[in-house]
């Protein structure tokens, strides 16, 4: 066997969706020499099956090893018992959901072999999946000691440990473990180790494929169970500074970038419970900083390019607890800003269908081709008999979907909302599709504050391409004549959850929907400049015209009354020149005509007859004399 250089570390855990993508990863590695460590964290599904399988099969220069722990233990621990075992000169962490580029390895090896000084080489990553998160891309340099705490603690370097390039002498010596017992130990790992460096290297390149979905880590558990964990973060990472040797004795804790980093933390921690009410929490907490080591006065004023108020700020602390929550709450009341909440997923896909296999492998091609990826995409079927199931079955980037039988087109979709995660969704039902693959990297950036927002929509019928332009403004006129192509319209979700469609009509309710929201219930609206999808006319409300009109006129009496949607197209009828009226009224008899005719058709033979001869006469005659 030929010497360790790298042992990848890979816990695995109810990933078998995912994992085999991960291990082929791994395999496809360019660099010798490499020691693949999965960890089984006793999970309940395939993953491991898969993994075994697919080392029974490899031939190839990786050394795949399996440690399987006693019970399921967390990430945390199974990374440390990856540690632990680990025979390579260097340890590279990598999440079993995610996979890594062919030259990954090499390429943060070779760094690292060419300054043996350097502790650390990360390269940059991409991201896949659900939430609606940039990347941060990292300059090609190298750190000292001092500039990794400032990268680190100001946000110019991520915090998630996968790839990342470690000396595994440089953890071992420094017994830099994961937390154990906690969620978001990345951060506080990160934290630690960024405190100990002396040297570290950015590679440019993406070498990290970092995968999110529906059943991320970053999803579960509430949001008052996350900030219960970050506090927890808050209080080791405090503790590291003030207690552990390295720390103490490299004088971290007069950084600057350290300090502030610090005491914003702090703020948030207090003043999320006192903006919330929740003022026993508040002074719970209070409590706890309170009676740990903290910056002394002497330390205060030592730290360099602080201001007064920064210096004074640490010292509330030598307050009582409900006198010093109470001055803390007032001192910060109006520095302090709500977080933003930038994990949160911005878009969610939803497409229905029914029997309809065609249309499907026209749709999902032109979702799956999309340059954005922070999309959550929702398949809802009908409980197809065409093969529509096995072909969404053999989809991967799919989040949720279901193949049951259900109440019709809105039925469908209004089950789709309540399974919907994004801050906004697009209907893409099957038959439709993206107009390019950069539509959603166009669009998605420009949905900020309106309620509803539509783009440019392309049209399809007899082969022929039309462009549909959205308003710039929206207008009742607008509305009595037309409809927004939900195709091309991003609808807040929180709306669609409040107002779900209305199953009672067959066509109209999309068109319904917004009408309410945006005449009733004063919702806004915007156009996007961009050209969002591609409508064929072939669908249910193209060919069924007569029952629209119905459904639209029952829906503007409701909204407007009797009296001003009658004015309203009596006025439109009235404003017409003379030449459209008599087309329009031609037109009307011939369906009126055509209607009668079929009627017709299901008489006997004499009856059928006479009733053509009589309606064929009578419209004769209308036709000649009006």
């Amino acid at each position: 066997m030929n010497e360790i250089k790298v042992s990848i570390i890979v816990p695995v855990y109810n990933v078998e969706k995912y994992v085999v993508r991960c291990i082929e990863s791994i395999a496809a590695q360019t660099l010798s020499g490499i020691e693949a460590i999965f960890v089984d964290d006793c999970g309940l599904d395939r993953s491991m099956e898969l993994v075994r399988n697919f080392i029974d099969e490899y031939d190839g220069d990786v050394y795949f090893r399996i440690i399987r722990l006693d019970r399921n233990s967390g990430q945390s621990s199974a990374r440390n018992f990856g540690i632990r075992e680990a025979r390579g000169e260097y340890i590279y962490f990598l999440d079993s959901d995610d996979y890594i580029s062919h030259d990954c390895i090499e390429t943060l090896y070779s760094v690292a072999e060419a300054d043996r000084s350097l502790q650390m080489v990360l390269g940059n990553y991409a991201i896949e999946g659900a939430l609606f998160l940039a990347p941060m891309m990292l300059r090609q340099r190298d750190y000292t000691s001092q500039e990794i705490i400032e990268a680190q603690f100001d946000y110019r370097i991520y915090t998630m440990p996968w790839n990342k390039l470690v000396s595994r002498a440089f953890l071992m010596e420094r017994g830099l473990f994961f937390r154990e017992g906690i969620i978001h130990e990345d951060n506080l790992w990160s934290y630690c180790t960024a405190l100990c460096y002396d040297r570290i290297s950015v590679v440019r390149k993406v070498t990290y494929h970092y995968v999110i979905h529906s059943h991320s880590t970053e999803r579960g558990n509430s949001k008052a169970f996350h900030e219960e964990q970050l506090f927890e973060v808050l209080k080791y990472l405090i503790h590291f500074i003030f207690s552990d040797s390295i720390a103490v004795k490299r004088q971290v804790m007069l950084n600057p970038v350290l300090f502030r980093f610090v005491q914003a933390e702090i703020m948030k921690s207090l003043m999320l419970p006192l903006k919330s009410g929740d003022v026993k929490l508040a002074v719970k907490r209070y409590r706890e900083i309170r009676e740990m080591r903290m910056w002394t006065f002497r330390e205060l004023f030592s730290i360099e390019s602080l201001s007064v108020s920064e210096r004074i700020r640490p010292l509330v602390f030598w307050l009582p607890s409900l006198a010093g929550i109470k001055a803390y709450g007032y001192l910060n009341n109006r520095k302090y800003k709500q977080p933003n909440e930038i994990n949160a997923m911005k878009l969610t896909i939803i497409t229905v269908n029914y029997n309809n296999l065609d249309g499907l492998r026209r749709t999902m091609p032109s979702i799956l081709s999309q340059t954005y990826t922070g999309y959550e995409l929702i398949v809802i079927d009908g409980g197809s008999t065409d093969g529509s199931k096995e072909y969404i079955q053999s989809l991967d980037r799919i989040d949720y979907w279901v193949s049951e039988p259900d109440g019709g087109v809105y039925n469908a979709m209004n089950k789709a909302v309540r399974q919907a995660h994004g801050e906004f969704c697009i209907f893409m039902n099957s038959g439709d599709m993206f107009f390019s693959p950069l539509s959603l990297e166009e669009s998605v950036p420009l949905l900020l504050d309106a309620d509803f927002y539509t783009g440019e929509s392309v049209f399809i019928e007899d082969e022929k391409a039309y462009p549909c332009i959205p308003p710039n403004e929206m207008t009742v006129d607008f509305m009595m004549c037309n409809a927004l192509n939900h195709q091309s319209t991003f609808n807040r979700t929180a709306v669609l959850k409040r107002h779900p469609f209305n199953e009672k009509h067959r066509i109209v309710s999309d068109w319904e929907l917004f009408f309410e929201e945006w005449y009733v219930n004063k919702c806004t609206y915007s156009r996007l400049p961009t050209r969002v999808s591609i409508y064929f006319m072939d669908g249910i409300s193209s060919v069924n015209k007569d029952i629209a009109d119905d459904e639209r006129r029952e829906v503007a009496y409701r909204l407007l009354g009797p009296d001003v949607t009658n004015k309203f197209l009596n006025r439109e009828y009235d404003d017409l020149p003379k030449d459209k009226k008599r087309r329009q009224k031609r037109e009307g008899r011939r369906k009126k005509l055509e209607r009668k005719l079929a009627t017709a058709m299901s008489y006997s033979p004499v009856s059928r007859d006479l009733k053509i001869i009589r309606n064929g006469i009578k419209f004769l005659f209308k036709d000649l004399f009006t």
